[in-house]
């Protein structure tokens, strides 16, 4: 049987990473805490096999006006810039909705008091031009999984609401979100089957026991977070729900203290690391275990089945 992990491994198997120039069409505060941005351009074409919550990273120039370095791709897939020009400042978002026809991808920011990200939404107008390094597929459906369990703070309730939207009523969703504003739930898309938590401190999921989990339905954990809770719910995930390993999806989207650029560049050189022992850098396992601080390399798809 696939898992959560075995389907996101053979997704990205057959993806091509991008760098695409796009140009912002529209910029529109949607609550309190989320500011939505529609970006557009022809690039988007090569955008071909669209899933919920795929992810990308803004390439930024370092100063404004100034040009945009695109990365080199070796043989592991690792982004290169050359030596001669400047590397951009990257911050990591996710697709909230993609119209192929319109060539528009629409993606929602969580609005914080300072920040590389907050300083380019703040400053970005109509027609400016936008590069972006993606898709990283964070999101599949296991094999007769119908029982799906999404936790996250105000970071993660764009690709929880993008996963939603992309969800039959064939499905069970529990979803733990932590937001600032209770305001900023009404984002979360309508669904028959969703059971909706709005906790002010994402801990406090570990009060609950979903209902799927309760009767002891097979169930699937997406997690994103600050790095420190999300190793937190994952342990109680495994430990205390006893939900298998590869039904798991955490990831660690910030980690306090530390930012998102000091985090990119020790990610990087632990991929490089990893890539060298003859890891394969698209295994989600590896993923999982670098952005949570692990140090055990994956040299292979241990997630190929649950």
């Amino acid at each position: 049987m696939e898992s959560i992990k075995a389907g996101i491994w053979r997704r990205s198997q057959g993806r091509r990473l991008l760098s695409l120039e796009l140009f912002v069409a529209g910029i529109e505060p949607l609550t309190p805490g989320y500011t939505r941005v529609v970006l557009e351009g022809p690039d988007l074409d090569e955008y071909r096999d669209p899933h919920p919550a795929d992810a990308f990273k803004l390439m930024m120039a370092p100063t404004r006006n100034s040009a945009v370095a695109t990365p080199v791709r070796g043989e592991s897939g690792l982004p290169e810039w050359p030596a001669d020009m400047v590397q951009p400042v990257l911050r990591a978002f996710t697709v909230r909705a993609f119209d192929p026809v319109a060539r528009r991808l629409t993606m929602d920011v969580a609005r914080h008091d300072h920040g590389v990200g907050i300083d380019w939404l703040n400053a970005a107008r109509p027609g400016d031009p936008v590069s972006l390094s993606g898709m990283r597929p964070e999101w599949a459906v296991g094999t007769g999984i119908r029982e799906h369990v999404l936790i996250g703070d105000a970071t993660a309730l764009p690709a929880i609401s993008a996963i939603l939207d992309g969800l039959d009523s064939g499905h069970a969703v529990s979803a733990y979100i932590a937001t600032p504003d209770p305001a900023d739930v009404e984002l979360v898309p309508a669904h028959p089957k969703l059971t909706l938590h709005h906790l002010t401190d994402l801990t406090r999921t570990l009060d609950h026991t979903p209902a799927s989990i309760a009767v002891g339905r097979r169930t699937q954990v997406w997690i994103a977070a600050e790095a420190t809770q999300v190793r937190g719910i994952r342990a109680h995930a495994v430990e205390v729900w006893e939900v298998d390993r590869c039904d798991i999806l955490a990831r660690a989207y910030w980690k306090r203290g530390v930012t998102s650029t000091a985090n990119d560049s020790v990610n990087l050189i632990a991929y490089r690391h990893a890539a060298t022992a003859g890891a394969d850098i698209r295994d989600p396992e590896l993923a999982e275990s670098i952005d949570l601080g692990g140090h055990d390399l994956v040299l292979g798809p241990r997630a190929v089945s649950s």
